[in-house]
């Protein structure tokens, strides 16, 4: 396991992307690249080996196979492949690869400097591999730059450029920063029932019943939720199953709209609708039609 350290002064350098459908035992090429390749996997498992280490990347899952390094499938998928790629460079001249001790280490000394803005703000952090939130934001960030790519007709553009870096700063903060809340005084209660929804944001959640499982009165609870996330409770379970929602719009077009609706928590196809459209400005159909283009391979 490796992690590449690079500043975030220097945008990355988009080349090229796409999107991998195949149904048929895929089996990764052997290669030795000059550029590194960002893979986010969407269904079935990918192995893949890089540098004498076998991986397998499921769902909700990335590796980044690094410049230089070899890799090749070890094994054929068994069922359905999808997932999102991208090939890149880095500006940065100095940019260097870590341990995890390493990392660590150097973490702590740098952390502890006097050094304004923290070096986690300054830098992008990339894991070689690692799992995102099932309502993550970076494979929405991918559908955007697949958009872009296409509608610009593949050019290498600056807004490729950019969208690529966002992209993979929000892809180390997913994967390697996880919010420790209590740091910034939140009740152990408003921490506890953010992971309860996290877990369960597809079940039928209600204040009421939040409420009496961690034995609190609703409407202290509710107020209490605003005091320290900015939403009501019911509003932030609302945008937590929005937020899984637009995962699922972009990221499988096979899924009916009242389909996603339900597997986010929402049994009313219209309620669905109503949160979706207050939150995000358009409808769900509006926001999928968005996204529509990218490049599919096999």
């Amino acid at each position: 396991m490796l992690y590449l350290v690079s500043d975030v002064k220097y945008p990355l350098h988009y080349l090229s992307s796409g999107n991998l459908a195949n149904n048929n035992r895929f089996i990764h090429p052997d290669r030795n690249l000059d550029s590194h390749v960002l893979i986010i996997v969407r269904k079935g498992t990918l192995h893949i080996n890089q540098a004498g280490i076998n991986y397998d990347i499921g769902p909700n899952q990335f590796i980044i196979l690094f410049a230089g390094q070899h890799h090749y499938g070890y094994k054929p998928s068994e069922e359905p492949l999808s997932y999102y790629w991208t090939h890149f460079t880095i500006r940065d001249p100095d940019y260097k690869f870590y341990s995890p001790s390493s990392l660590k280490r150097n973490l702590e000394i740098w952390n502890a400097g006097p050094m304004q803005t923290p070096f986690t703000m300054t830098n992008y952090i990339l894991p070689e591999y690692g799992s995102l939130p099932e309502d993550n934001r970076s494979s929405l960030f991918f559908v955007q730059l697949l958009d872009t790519a296409k509608r610009e007709n593949y050019a290498a553009t600056y807004r490729c450029h950019y969208i690529l870096s966002f992209l993979l700063l929000e892809l180390g903060t997913e994967a390697f920063f996880t919010p420790d809340l209590t740091r910034h005084n939140i009740p152990a209660a408003v921490v506890n029932i953010i992971e309860w929804i996290r877990l369960y944001y597809n079940q039928p959640l209600t204040v009421r019943g939040l409420s009496e499982m961690f034995g609190y009165n609703p409407t202290y609870l509710s107020n209490l939720f605003k005091k320290y996330t900015g939403y009501p409770l019911i509003n932030y379970i609302n945008r937590t199953r929005i937020a899984v929602s637009k995962n699922l719009l972009t990221n499988d077009i096979t899924l009916k709209v009242c389909t996603i609706g339900k597997l986010c928590g929402f049994q009313d196809e219209k309620l669905f609708m109503k949160v979706f459209k207050k939150i995000e400005g358009i409808t769900p159909t509006q926001y999928r039609d968005m996204f529509s283009h990218k490049h599919i391979n096999k």
